[in-house]
């Protein structure tokens, strides 16, 4: 009897966003092969339009034809796509507090984005996502987002580190991933460990921790692949996620096969950019739509807005 080959794993990100550094750190993680098709780091993004993908933020990532427009449903996923690898990695009931923690590291911190980095073109770019960038007094607010950040390592190094070099003690687990991304990202990628209080010196099981955690640098990146055969191996493969059907009960009354539009909603500008498709999937947790070309296109219920195209 013959083995099912793994669907293949494609990340379209670029290696200086925070929240496909948390994707990549999972599948490296896990042990499970991915290739990087690589966007821009601003608007617009062809290739993902030429797939006929609106949704703006990065990543959206592909496990053969269903491809996810956020990790929280993108983590769920790569474990119910690969059970055996994914066990290598540690569950806990408390994964999505985990998960919600990381995620207010994220908005902490977006003040310690240096201005250098700051063109004319990626202040118009996020000015649709993150009204911070645009803030007159953006200068006057880094000490405080350091001293919000140097609370959130304390926390990390005397609370969730109690047991071990990882959170749930000698061994990586998903609480590890959640929590740990954008701490990794300033630390490492904004390289503020170099900032007096933020050193190994000043937090060492919080270095400790991160660096055993993939490096993302330009000399680490990920095997790339093109454009054009990202889209045919997606193309070409079977849907990896089942079906979850339509939830009769869904507050929403959504049918199946209505052309529906999805958006965030914490946005700066909310309503940007809308994703359109073809409503398959409905339930407590995720909505799916399918594209014309046939891709399933994956969003999570919390941050989103569902509603009739």
């Amino acid at each position: 009897m013959g083995t099912v080959s793994e669907p293949p794993v494609v990340l379209f990100d670029y290696q200086f966003a925070p929240n496909a550094q948390k994707a990549r750190n999972l599948l490296s993680k896990c042990g499970i092969p991915f290739k990087v098709c690589e966007q821009p780091f601003v608007m617009p993004r062809p290739i993902l339009a030429d797939l006929g993908i609106t949704y703006r933020r990065i990543p959206v990532n592909a496990i053969g034809r269903d491809l996810y427009a956020d990790n929280h449903v993108f983590l769920e996923a790569v474990q119910s796509a690969f059970p055996e690898k994914a066990a290598a990695l540690v569950k806990s009931p408390a994964d999505h507090a985990y998960e919600a923690f990381g995620y207010r590291t994220f908005w902490i911190c977006l003040p310690l984005v240096p201005e250098k980095l700051m063109s004319e073109e990626f202040l118009k770019d996020r000015a649709e996502l993150f009204s911070v960038f645009n803030r007159p007094d953006y200068k006057e607010l880094r000490p405080s987002a350091l001293a919000e950040f140097r609370q959130m390592l304390d926390l990390v190094e005397n609370d969730f580190l109690a047991r071990g070099p990882w959170i749930g003690g000698e061994k990586c687990s998903i609480a590890d991933v959640h929590a740990s991304w954008m701490i990794k990202f300033v630390l490492q990628t904004l390289d503020v460990k170099s900032e007096p209080g933020f050193s190994e010196r000043n937090f060492p099981k919080v270095h400790a921790w991160i660096n055993g955690l993939p490096l993302h640098a330009p000399e680490k990146d990920a095997e790339k692949i093109s454009a054009d055969d990202a889209k045919q191996k997606i193309l070409n493969s079977a849907y990896s996620a089942k079906d979850i059907g339509i939830d009769s009960a869904d507050p929403s009354g959504l049918q199946a096969g209505v052309r529906v539009a999805i958006g965030t909603t914490d946005d700066a500008k909310p309503g940007g950019r809308p994703q359109e498709g073809k409503l398959v999937g409905l339930s407590r947790s995720e909505v799916v739509i399918e594209l014309e070309n046939s891709i399933r296109l994956h969003f999570p219920r919390l941050g989103f807005v569902v509603k009739t195209a």
